[in-house]
């Protein structure tokens, strides 16, 4: 209660640089992006080098802590060692005023959260496995690198109309234990640091898909989405084994694999 009570408190006195802030003699803020649990994001304009950049500053109550200091510089290293186009790149890093920041590539496009409840896109099922398949590529890289990704969502996979992106690996962990394979249910499956925590995140992803070209009716009960969506028996194999209400996925190939059979056999 008194941790909830002091970040609102901050919340209060913390303000995003205003557009046209010059940021270390350096980048023009465009417009605000938004803030996370842990940055303010920001569209900027990169003075030295002539194009637009995402430049992401630590939060007010996480500059308070080392470890949250330390969290965002492990979010920093993690995203200046991936090198995959399904990845923004990473430029470069700095500090102003005493606030860390960092710079990384600004994708044209639309997260789907926008995509779906914004522009009002209806996904069918086909459409939405090609998403899932393309995006299967850059949660591939990270786990044979032995990075989980953890916060796979709707407003952290971009579309620029021909590519899938995917953005914020601020929840990102290395993987350390000696199995991947989760062997005890906690509260928070998508939070932990194994493959089938992004598969279990990718599950919601594709129900998200699939719910856009869903009616909800008026003054009816509400069922589970096996009962609402009309979709064939093998999508729901792949949705309960994403979701571990069936024995979960061991790898990407696995899920690769089922979407293959699913539309070639």
């Amino acid at each position: 209660m008194i941790k909830r009570i002091t970040f609102l408190f901050l919340n209060l006195f913390e303000r995003p640089f205003s557009k046209d802030k010059l940021i270390a003699e350096r980048y023009q803020v465009i417009t605000h992006l938004g803030a996370g649990g842990y940055g303010h994001s920001y569209l900027v304009y990169d003075l030295v080098c002539g194009q637009k950049k995402v430049l992401k500053a630590l939060r007010l109550h996480k500059r308070l802590t080392q470890s949250g200091r330390s969290d965002f510089e492990s979010e920093k290293n993690l995203l200046n060692s991936i090198e995959h186009p399904g990845f923004p790149r990473y430029f470069e890093g700095g500090d102003f005023n005493n606030i860390p920041f960092y710079t990384m590539e600004f994708i044209e496009g639309l997260n789907f959260e926008q995509l779906i409840f914004t522009e009002g896109k209806k996904i069918l099922e086909k459409e939405a496995f090609q998403i899932i398949y393309e995006l299967l590529n850059p949660i591939e890289y990270l786990h044979e690198h032995n990075i989980i990704h953890r916060d796979i969502r709707i407003p952290n996979v971009i579309s620029d109309g021909t590519k899938i992106r995917l953005i914020d690996v601020g929840l990102g962990k290395h993987l350390e234990l000696e199995s991947s394979v989760q062997t005890t249910r906690k509260s928070n499956l998508r939070k932990e640091v194994n493959y089938q925590a992004d598969f279990y995140g990718l599950g919601h992803f594709l129900l998200f898909l699939l719910y856009s070209n869903f009616t909800f009716p008026k003054h009816k009960q509400e069922k589970s989405w096996e009962e609402e969506l009309e979709i064939s028996n093998q999508t729901k194999h792949i949705i309960r084994r994403l979701l571990q209400i069936e024995p979960p996925y061991e790898n990407c190939a696995q899920i690769r694999a089922d979407i293959i059979n699913l539309y070639l056999v």
